[in-house]
Parts: structure tokens; C-alpha cells; sequence
């Protein structure tokens, strides 16, 4: 068995370590997660939620959500070939004036409300728009509304003036969200902006990551879903545990005969969160989520500061990798393999390595999440470390033929 050279291994260490912690920042910085991890990240979350009871959520009482899927009208629209209206067509909208009505009502009897994030786009024009302008222009507390990027990449015009932050993000069955914090690089998302509202700190995608008030953060966070739709009540005297949600027409409605104190108390020091909480679902490994409860996780994954890359999260990774890649280089200096009592065989040896480094993979990217609240991808690392493996024992270690004089 040769001997191992200590100053090589030490040199290949932590160069690997360094390129594997590039490839682990550089694959969560994709858009989508992939088969493995999300089945991974499921697990962990429902260990650790469940399990281990760990589920830092916000207090039920700072927040109010309010569904605006049955507040919708009809709007006729001209016909797209025809450019007239016919009669025969016509698209469905929120309505704004009940959105008016809602924010003077705000105006009115709320006090201390940090934000209003109204997860809803006005692309289109309506009967009741100035009286909704009105109501956001004479709006008191910080109000951050939702954009669309279009198919040309572009964003869509409003015909509604308030602050707002794009709501495009990626979903698809049985995948895990990732919501990027900016999009075409400098059109920063909804959350990012309610983020930067309420803190009063700054931001920006310069360099290879973006900055958060100077602190290096993930571009595509992978949201911690601390509010589920199990979490949400009805809001009537039977089921008040749990974050309210109020449908906005039931709430117009009581508020024409409620007390003013209890609309104060409804109102008062809650961030308030509107959208479409019935039509506006996408799935997660969480299952189906509504898109305004996306947004105000994104929104508290920034708010709780889950997203920065910080020194104590790179070190744990790269001494794991470190380690991992220490190890891999004594196992091929030493004949390539360690020999496993009943697995002879090069196949049999390859499984056994790779069983091994995926244990202790899952294991670094549990310790990140229960840590950090932060994932790691597992598969393309391992693959990494097998092509590696490889690499080394075909030009660095190879392997000896006996030969003997006749």
C-alpha cells in the first residue's frame, strides 16, 4: 500500500473543497429545484417541523390575509380580431371598487400597520379605477403591489400608480419554489420589495450575488414555508385559531355594522396581505399554496434573513467538503479502493464509496437547514465527487501492472 503524500492531499483537498463549494452556491443559484432534492427537502422540513417541533413563525396576530377571489367583475373587452366591442367577449377582474372601499376603511380606523402587499397586477382598465387611485393615493401606511413580467421579458404596464415588485416566479408539480429576488437582473421581485419597504434598508444585483443592506444573499432562495394553508382560519367566532383570512366582501360587509373598536382591533399593527386565494394555487412539495401566501413566505424568508450567505454557512460546507474530498483522495491512494468485508468487486466497492459520501452529504445539507435554514443539493455533488474519484485514480493513482521475468 503506498504512502500517503500529506502535502498532495492537503493541496487536492482544499482545491475540491473549493470547487465543490462553487458548484453547491452555483446550483442553488438555478431556477428550479430537481427530483432529489425535492424529495429531500420535504423530509427534512417534515422532520424538523414536525418532529423536532422547530417552525419559527411570525405571531398570528401581526397578520391579516384577506381574499379577494370572490370580489371579481366582469369587464366586456373588444373583440381581437374585430378591435370593437361586441358584446361577446369579456375578461374577469378584481373589483376596485370594493378594493377602494377596503383601503379607506384602512385609512380610516388602522393604526401602526407595518405593510399592505396587494398580490393582485391592474393591467387592465376599469370603470372604478379612479376611485381606487384615489384610495392608494391617499393610502397612510407603506403599500407595495404586484407587476407581471410578459412574454417578451418586459414588464406590464399598470394603469393603477403604486410602488410594485415583480410576482413571476417558477412552479411545477412536485417541485420545491425557489423565488428569485430579481428578475432580467435588475427588476426586483415583490417580496424584495415589501423587504426593503419595511426594513428601510437597501438593495441591489450588482456583482455575482445580490446585496442585501451590503450583505451577500442567494439570487433564487429556496422558501422555508413557516405559513401553510393549515395555518389559515376562516376568521368566524368557531375557528379563530391559526392566521386569520377574510374573504374582502365579508369584510365590507361586517364592517357596515361592527363597532369601530372592533375594526381597530381587526386593523390595528397587522401587515395585511391581499390576493386571490382560491384561483391563484401553485404547486409545492408542500403541496398547493396560494400565491399571496408565496409572497408573504418569500417576504419573511428575506425578513428573517435566510437568504444571506454567511460566513458561518460557507465554512460548515467547506469543511465538509474539505473532509469528503480528504477522503476520497487517501481511498484512491490507497489502491483506489478500501476493502469492504463481502464487496470484492470494483462495482461492489463503487456502491458501497457512494452510499458512504451520500450519507455524509444528506447529513452536511440537514445541518445547513437545521442551522441555516439553507439546502444543498446532494446528487450533483456526489456526481462531482465520483468524476473526481475517477480523474484520480486514471492519472494520478493508476494502477500497476505485475509483470515477471521469464
Amino acid at each position: 500500500m503506498p504512502k500517503l503524500n500529506k502535502y498532495k492531499a492537503w493541496f487536492f483537498s482544499l482545491l475540491n473543497a473549493g470547487v465543490m463549494l462553487a458548484l453547491a452556491l452555483f446550483w442553488l443559484g438555478l431556477p428550479r429545484t430537481f427530483g432529489d432534492e425535492a424529495i429531500f427537502i420535504k423530509w427534512t422540513s417534515l422532520v424538523k417541523k414536525s418532529l423536532f417541533g422547530i417552525d419559527k413563525k411570525p405571531s398570528p396576530e401581526s397578520v391579516l390575509y384577506v381574499d379577494v377571489s370572490g370580489s371579481k367583475t366582469s369587464l366586456e373587452v373588444p373583440d381581437p380580431i374585430y378591435e370593437e366591442r361586441t358584446g361577446y367577449h369579456h375578461i374577469i377582474i378584481t373589483d376596485r371598487a370594493q378594493l377602494a372601499a377596503f383601503f379607506r376603511k384602512v385609512s380610516q380606523y388602522g393604526k401602526n400597520i407595518p405593510l399592505v402587499v396587494v398580490d393582485i397586477t391592474f393591467e387592465k382598465p376599469g370603470p372604478d379605477d379612479s376611485l381606487l387611485q384615489a384610495a392608494i393615493d391617499h393610502f397612510p401606511f407603506p403599500l407595495v403591489g404586484a407587476q407581471r413580467v410578459d412574454n417578451q421579458l418586459k414588464l406590464a404596464p399598470n394603469v393603477i400608480k403604486l410602488r410594485t415588485g415583480v410576482a413571476n416566479y417558477l412552479s411545477a408539480d412536485n417541485q420545491f419554489m425557489k423565488y428569485p429576488l430579481f428578475l432580467q437582473d435588475t427588476l426586483p421581485s415583490l417580496p424584495l420589495v415589501a423587504w426593503g419597504m419595511t426594513e428601510g434598508k437597501d438593495y441591489n444585483n450588482k456583482g455575482i450575488w445580490p446585496r442585501l443592506n451590503g450583505h451577500r444573499s442567494l439570487l433564487k432562495p429556496i422558501i422555508d414555508f413557516k405559513i401553510r394553508p393549515f395555518d389559515l382560519n376562516s376568521g368566524n367566532t368557531a375557528d379563530t385559531s391559526g392566521f386569520t383570512l377574510r374573504t374582502l366582501g365579508t369584510l365590507l360587509y361586517e364592517w357596515t355594522f361592527w363597532e369601530e373598536a372592533d375594526i381597530r382591533a381587526l386593523l390595528n399593527n397587522k401587515t395585511i396581505i391581499i390576493g386571490d386565494f382560491q384561483d391563484d394555487i401553485h404547486e409545492t412539495v408542500f403541496g398547493n399554496i396560494p400565491g399571496p401566501l408565496v409572497v408573504h413566505n418569500a417576504y419573511l424568508t428575506l425578513v428573517q434573513g435566510e437568504s444571506i450567505i454567511s460566513w458561518k454557512w460557507l465554512l460548515l460546507l467547506y469543511l465538509l467538503f474539505f473532509w469528503m474530498s480528504f477522503r476520497a483522495y487517501k481511498e484512491v491512494a490507497n489502491l483506489q479502493f478500501v476493502a469492504r468485508p463481502g464487496m470484492k468487486s470494483a462495482v461492489g466497492r463503487i456502491i458501497a464509496d457512494s452510499i458512504d459520501e451520500t450519507f455524509f452529504l444528506a447529513l452536511g445539507t440537514v445541518l445547513s437547514y437545521f442551522l441555516f435554514n439553507i439546502h444543498i443539493n446532494i446528487l450533483i455533488l456526489l456526481i462531482y465527487l465520483k468524476l473526481m474519484t475517477y480523474l484520480l485514480g486514471k492519472f494520478v493513482f493508476p494502477k500497476k501492472t505485475n509483470t515477471s521475468a521469464n
